[in-house]
């Protein structure tokens, strides 16, 4: 569309398929729950084409074998 060819996006992070979600907490949520508790309004946005892994990444898996970005945060804020 005109607007896209229009604007620049920019973006934090791109993961290589082989990242766990682990490292990509590390990178990118933990520290936004350490500034929430210094006061700071974070947020943590997942995109990416349909069937990308979103899901997975901030879900993890229903057996719970594999923890997401939510589970991992909450050990977080509860230590």
């Amino acid at each position: 569309t005109k607007y896209i060819e229009e604007h620049s996006f920019t973006f934090d992070n791109v993961f290589e398929y082989d990242r766990d979600n682990q490292e990509i907490y590390e990178e990118c949520v933990k520290p936004l729950v350490h500034e929430t508790f210094n006061g700071a309004k974070t947020t943590c946005f997942a995109y990416g084409q349909t069937g990308s892994g979103k899901t997975f990444t901030m879900m993890g898996t229903r057996d719970g074998s594999v923890s997401g970005m939510y589970t991992l945060a909450a050990y977080d804020i509860i230590d």
